[in-house]
Order: structure tokens, then sequence, then C-alpha cells
């Protein structure tokens, strides 16, 4: 019997015995490499070409949340959960479970994290037929719970999707007393739209706990003689000293059609040998690097010495 996906893409074993279909059929599927197991009873098709998938969403963690969250009318997905959802930019996000906000009867548990609060109408959205948190209050949420850098994270990229700061402080002044929420009050005061991923966003969460280090201009662009465009980087200080962070997602966003990775680095090389020709500095750094802050401190403070920015 063929496998027929639920309107959300996703196969249920209750769905496909109630059509007549057999597990013999699914265990199959899972054989051959046709589905993948999200959670308990619940599949996914793989797709023709894996590789296809978004390198910066987790599309895994996203099914698991539609098919958890299926189970329930009474639980509204909350947390990093709704991120997910939204699609907004995290940091090390808990995905070891699925986030709910419930009306009484908080608990964690192996699969779920039920936080307790009194939402109203207003607080809520649907997504791909989900109840879940609207995404100035998810932000917010994350940034409550996370460190300083996970908030900034998530903050950026509220605000890149089109969250106004003025919604962002509302929220922080309903939860003002409570947990976390001097920690969403300090990243909302530096919160930039124009970081454009979550690698650049900790970049500057670090830069900020870093008191000598000045704040950088963000995606400055510079261009030759005849205004063609050069380059747009991460991080500018005074035309001197650019920083430019090197994380997969980038290069998967910047490959061209036809182009191999290979090519893209290759690319990537030509760019920066002109930013020297042009008498900067580039400074780079990649996702290992924050393993080793105080190493990347130092790299970036002795470059901005050097070039007499500080």
């Amino acid at each position: 019997m063929e496998l027929r996906p639920d309107l959300d893409g996703l196969v249920r074993r209750n769905t496909h015995l109630n059509a007549g279909g057999e597990d013999t059929e699914l265990r199959r599927a899972r054989r051959h490499r046709k589905l993948v197991r999200v959670t308990r009873g619940v599949y996914r098709p793989v797709e023709p070409d894996e590789s296809t998938r978004d390198p910066d969403f987790d599309e895994t963690y996203r099914e698991l949340v539609v098919a958890v969250a299926g189970r329930t009318t009474q639980r509204v997905v909350s947390h990093s959960s709704a991120a997910a959802l939204h699609g907004l930019n995290q940091h090390s996000p808990d995905q070891r479970r699925v986030h709910f906000y419930v009306k009484s009867g908080g608990r964690r548990g192996r699969d779920v994290f039920l936080h307790e609060a009194a939402l109203t109408a207003s607080d809520v959205t649907v997504v791909d037929g989900v109840l879940l948190t609207k995404l100035a209050l998810t932000a917010c949420d994350i940034a409550r719970q996370g460190n300083f850098a996970q908030a900034v994270v998530v903050l950026d990229h509220a605000l890149r999707l089109g969250v106004t700061r003025a919604e962002l402080r509302s929220i922080a002044t309903r939860f003002a007393g409570t947990k976390g929420v001097g920690n969403l009050r300090q990243a909302l005061d530096v919160a930039d739209a124009n970081s454009e991923s979550v690698g650049e966003s900790v970049s500057r969460a670090l830069m900020i706990e870093w008191c000598e280090i000045p704040a950088p201009v963000l995606q400055a662009e510079y261009r030759d003689e005849h205004g063609k465009l050069i380059a747009r980087v991460d991080f500018d200080w005074d035309g001197k000293v650019i920083g430019e962070f090197d994380g997969k997602v980038k290069y998967q966003r910047n490959r061209r059609p036809g182009e191999s990775a290979s090519d893209v680095v290759i690319r990537e090389k030509v760019r920066e040998d002109r930013l020297r020709d042009e008498g900067l500095t580039v400074v780079r750094w990649v996702w290992d690097d924050f393993t080793r802050p105080q190493v990347l401190r130092t790299r970036i403070r002795k470059a901005l010495a050097r070039a007499g920015v500080i």
C-alpha cells in the first residue's frame, strides 16, 4: 500500500493502519531508507537529495515539534520549539524536548517541558496548523531562559524578521521581576537587525563583553575606484580592520548555481585579497574559535592596535 503523508508532510502509523496499511510496509520503508523516524509512530519521507535541506535550519526537530504538538490541543508550543516553527535563529537550543505552555501543571519530562503560564489570545498564533506563541513572545522567552549570547542571537533575528523593539520592550515590562528578565533587557539594548547569522550575533555578544573592543559597523560595503562592489563585510572598524565570521551556512548561502564548495572558497580568497590590496587588515574566525574566546579576543585587539583603531 502507498504511504501517504498527512497534510503536514509526515507519515503517521495510526493513519496508515486505519487506511488498511500494515506495519510491515512501514518497516520496509524504513529499511530501504524511504522513511526516517521522527518520534513514536511518526515518520518523515526521505527527500531524493537530503543535501538540499537548509543547513541553517534543523528540519528534523521541527518535524518532531509538529508531531508531538499534534497529540494535544490543550497546550501551546513555546520557547525553542516555537522558534523552530517560526524559523527563528537560535544558539545551542534545547532540542531534547518539545516545549509547551500550559495553564497549570508545569513539569519537565523526558520528551516534553511544560511551562506554566496564563496566556492571552494576543500571545498565540498558528503556524502549519500548530498553536504556538507569537514571534515576539517566543524570542523574549528564549532570551529570559538563556545566556547573553543566546539572547542576542534570538533578538537580533526577531528584529530582522520584522518584530519591533517596542513590542519586545513591552513584553520585557510585562515580565518585570521574573527570572531572566535582566538578561532579556541587556540583550535588547544591543540587539541589531543588521546581524545576519547566528555566528555574527554570537561574535557581537562576545565583543560587547570585551570592554576594550569598540563596537564595529555591521555589513559595511567596500567599492573600487569605479564604484564596483568589492565586498560587504560582517564587521568593520574605522575602515581599517575587517572582521569576518566564517560559518558553513555562509558558504552554503553564497554558493552560486553550478559552483562547488571549493569554487566558493577560491572566490572568497580572491575577495579577501582585494580587501587587503585596499590596505585593510582582515581577521577571520570560525565556530571553534568560540571555544577559546580569550584567544580570539587577543587576535582582534592586536589587529585593532596595529591599525591604530585603539
